[in-house]
């Protein structure tokens, strides 16, 4: 802010650090294209309101004084701080659009042609995958939101659905979604497919293992590896050496008439379908205390080449769909707090709040990535908590131009190890519904204590003569 900030009616606002990529004259153009500008002076602007909610992203433990102090203690005050409801009716005022647009003129892929560990093979590694954010329980937002229900019980709490694409190598958001619940996963990927282009390897879960789905990516000119359930039925066409093969998916509703060509020596060229590879992997996971388990997954792709593309290295890249967890973590827990809950209590205001943790949130990532490719190292070596905790204190003194988000990322005691630890983490129930620590499932925790190892073994394809079913 300027020196003036004390003599003036309103003041520039500011993030920190941040406002070198969420610039006035950027937040100035977001406001004026959705027609959001303050139409008198006022103590609250329109721009000044815009970093206001963006910090409430990095001070979520703070009502809206406290917030608005920390946003202002490195600068001079003025008389006649604003107050609560003040800072309430601004932001209603300025709505939901302006945040919408800055998002997508700050989301997209991070890395560079040097970012360490974001291609394989000359292709973009991205992921997608969905998560929940629990709103404040209101009846406004009960109406939109909905509740979830499961067979334990009704949530306590209304759930916002979001899905997001992002940038494995740099755990960049790409493209966002979100909303009521309707629609589920697949629903949602869909909406994000207009952000996926030729030269990107798009990694995903059994939960998108839809024919349907799997032709709309391949339609985009993107490749697609994802995991698929072992009932289904897949017809393969060809053994490969490296122990996959080609497989032939056909039309939801069609694999009845398919069978039946099978059992007359193969698929005509005239059947609709999809042309994939299929590779069928079984997982070890060993531990230094002498407990093995084994486990089997079964993955599709359209990268058809087996000498360029070998199965096993493939099976090893599967893993890296875990990078859309482990953003959602740093925007869930680390960025807003574990087991926090959104403040706004109509949805309005929960769309608007959504948006600035992910503005936030693209904006650190964006500032790590820099920091990565200036520094030649992998941007997983870099600490999001150390990235935000040195931006709150930025925003508190108002520092700007100088890099100390870039030089606490690169310092040699908060760099990661260069080679990640082996983990194994087994699929448990995670929030138990007991308060009572005795209740909680141990099996997680003994596990996690444990070095392990893990193999993959490619178990060779057969071919329609032995996989035509009855």
């Amino acid at each position: 802010m300027p020196a003036a900030f004390g003599r003036r009616a309103f003041a520039s606002g500011q993030l920190g650090e941040l406002t070198q990529i969420i610039t006035p004259e950027l937040v100035d153009d977001v406001l004026a294209v959705t027609r959001r500008v303050q139409r008198r002076v006022r103590k609250l602007p329109s721009r000044v309101v815009v970093y206001f909610v963006l910090a409430m992203t990095l001070f979520p433990g703070c009502g809206y004084a406290g917030v608005w102090a920390s946003m202002t203690a490195g600068v001079r005050r003025w008389a006649g701080e604003p107050s609560a409801a003040a800072l309430r009716a601004a932001r209603r005022r300025v709505g939901v659009e302006p945040f919408a647009l800055l998002f997508a003129r700050l989301r997209g892929p991070v890395a560079t042609a040097v970012t360490a560990g974001a291609f394989w093979q000359g292709l973009r590694l991205v992921a997608w995958d969905a998560t929940t954010v629990e709103a404040a329980d209101t009846a406004n937002n009960v109406a939109v939101f909905t509740r979830h229900r499961a067979s334990h019980g009704t949530a306590g709490y209304p759930q916002v659905h979001l899905s997001a694409l992002v940038e494995c190598g740099t755990r960049a958001l790409i493209d966002v979604v979100f909303g009521p619940r309707a629609g589920g996963e697949v629903g949602q990927a869909r909406r994000l497919l207009p952000s996926l282009t030729p030269g990107m390897l798009l990694l995903a879960d059994r939960g998108y293992d839809s024919y349907a789905l799997m032709r709309e990516v391949a339609d985009t000119g993107a490749h697609l590896l994802f995991r698929s359930r072992t009932r289904h039925w897949v017809p393969v066409l060809q053994a490969l050496p490296d122990g996959s093969g080609i497989c032939f998916l056909p039309l939801p509703g069609h694999s009845t008439r398919y069978r039946q060509w099978a059992r007359r020596g193969g698929i005509p060229p005239q059947a609709h379908g999809l042309l994939a590879r299929v590779i069928e992997v079984t997982v070890t996971t060993d531990t230094a205390g002498g407990d093995t388990r084994t486990s089997s997954m079964r993955l599709l792709t359209t990268l058809l080449d087996a000498h360029r593309y070998p199965a096993a290295d493939l099976a090893r890249l599967y893993h890296q769909r875990w990078e859309a967890e482990t953003a959602f973590f740093a925007l869930k827990a680390t960025l807003r707090g574990p087991d926090q809950v959104l403040r706004s209590h109509d949805p309005a205001g929960v769309n608007q709040e959504i948006y600035a943790y992910l503005i936030t949130y693209q904006a650190l990532r964006l500032t790590m990535g820099q920091a990565a490719d200036t520094a030649r190292t992998d941007p997983d070596r870099l600490s999001f908590t150390v990235a935000l905790r040195t931006l709150r204190h930025s925003v508190i003194s108002a520092a700007r131009s100088s890099d100390n988000i870039t030089t606490a990322l690169l310092n040699p005691r908060h760099l990661q190890p260069r080679k990640r630890r082996a983990r194994s983490s087994p699929r448990t129930v995670k929030r138990t519904l007991s308060p009572y620590a005795y209740n909680k499932p141990k099996a997680r925790a003994e596990w996690a204590k444990c070095h392990t190892t893990t193999s993959f073994t490619i178990t060779p394809t057969s071919t329609l003569t032995t996989n035509a079913g009855p």
